[in-house]
């Protein structure tokens, strides 16, 4: 199962946890990413993921969305047919199934497998899936501020952490995983924004006063990465090892330059996305153009060196 295909199941799963109403096909398609195309292939993907979530054992309820017409219907999955108990496990052990999410490679996933780690969203938010864009928990570091953030966002308390070089306070709404990677998505000074958990700094301060803030209405968390959506406006330039970075060889097309490595043009938006995606694969890519990466590159590498 394509990284694409596991997230667009999660953040679905999710939706449908957290609605107190059916949702409509038109609203899943327009809140929750990865519903993309005409008409007809959005509606052969969401048959596709229903028939995928209930052969996993996740009971998808339908019913009218609206009573005045009967003919529309609506999705819901009801929270007490997925949820495990809270008290049937420890926080090490949620931390340990959270891990093992993580720790997923690209090699075709077991059924059982996909069902229990499905299941844990109920518990413990979404699980990255694909070795290529998922960054390793790191048992002091990572797990904590996901731990951190999971409590929070239930208790409704604040968070306080460094992140770009500045001390942010904000209320955290909700987890969700786009491109791979964990965001939380918090109010800070009453603006809704993402902030990417890898790159906070240090640990996660969460607030002594619980029911700090009432989460709006309106902060549609599945649906916060297609309505905030930067594009994709500029092009990177890589060469890629033959035999190597395989999910990147079938997500772009390749050009042949000689017996040793391919060049391929990514889009993006932001300069980071880039430098992650180059550290993460090594030796096995090099960056072309543009250019101006390279310094940011560089810096990377040694802040890694220097650990």
């Amino acid at each position: 199962m394509s990284s694409q295909k596991t997230e667009r199941l999660i953040n679905l799963t999710l939706a449908l946890l957290a609605t107190k109403r059916y949702l409509s096909k038109a609203e899943i398609f327009r809140k929750i990413p990865g519903y993309e195309g005409s008409a007809e292939t959005k509606e052969r993907m969401f048959e596709r993921d229903k028939d995928e979530l209930r052969s996993l054992g996740i009971q998808i309820e339908v019913s009218s969305s609206d009573p005045l017409f009967e003919d529309d219907l609506g999705y819901l999955i009801d929270s007490n047919s997925l949820q495990f108990g809270i008290d049937e496990f420890n926080k090490e052990e949620l931390l340990l199934l959270t891990m093992a999410g993580n720790l997923w490679h690209e090699s075709a996933l077991q059924m059982d497998s996909k069902s229990a780690l499905l299941k844990i969203q109920s518990l413990s938010g979404p699980v990255e899936s694909d070795i290529t864009t998922t960054p390793k928990i790191k048992l002091n570091e990572d797990s904590q501020l996901l731990m951190s953030a999971f409590s929070a966002i239930e208790n409704r308390q604040t968070l306080t952490f460094e992140y770009s070089g500045k001390l942010r306070v904000v209320k955290p709404f909700g987890l969700i995983t786009n491109n791979g990677f964990w965001y939380l998505i918090a109010s800070e000074a009453e603006i809704t924004k993402s902030f990417k958990i890898v790159r906070i700094e240090g640990v996660l301060l969460i607030g002594s006063q619980k029911d700090a803030f009432v989460k709006p209405t309106n902060v549609d968390i599945p649906g916060f990465f297609n309505e905030n959506s930067q594009p994709k406006s500029q092009i990177a330039t890589i060469r890629i090892r033959k035999g190597s970075a395989l999910t990147l060889r079938n997500k772009y097309i390749s050009k042949d330059i000689d017996d040793d490595w391919d060049e391929i043009s990514i889009p993006y938006s932001y300069d980071q996305e880039i430098v992650e995606l180059i550290l993460w694969y090594g030796t096995d890519v090099y960056l072309i153009a543009p250019t101006e990466l390279k310094d940011k590159l560089i810096l990377s590498l040694k802040e890694l060196a220097n650990g």
